[in-house]
């Protein structure tokens, strides 16, 4: 996966992918966003930057490009949101789990869920 962070721009053409089920011509995509105002040159910018970021995975076909997602929406979002625990919090779990839930607020019940979710993921790495 790769390390880049999307910018906004970047992230609603990846959104564009991600809902779809099947790989996208340029002209497709093309055709999508001339409704929001965006000419081919920037729809092409987009498609070049993206690849090279390793988002997209291009493939040509004649005189045609298709471009496909390198990995799905939830990858992403996993990949996001584990870099920014571990900027933050050095990916320590019980400063997480604090900050999250603050100490006050945690109940019993709480306190079991996240017992028995922690054994569960323990036989799971077990396991592999």
């Amino acid at each position: 996966m790769s390390k880049y962070k999307l910018s906004p721009s970047e992230l609603e053409f990846m959104e564009f992918f991600w809902n779809s089920t099947e790989e996208k011509c340029k002209q497709d995509v093309v055709d999508f966003f001339i409704s929001s105002g965006k000419d081919g040159n920037t729809v092409s910018f987009f498609l070049s930057k993206l690849s090279k970021k390793g988002f997209l995975i291009p493939r040509r076909e004649g005189r045609n490009f298709f471009y496909t997602p390198a990995f799905p929406k939830q990858h992403y979002n996993q990949n996001l949101i584990n870099e920014t625990l571990k900027k933050t919090y050095g990916n320590s779990l019980e400063m997480i789990l604090a900050s999250f839930c603050g100490k006050a607020s945690v109940s019993s019940k709480d306190i079991d869920h996240i017992r028995n979710w922690l054994k569960e993921l323990e036989q799971e790495l077990g396991e592999e």
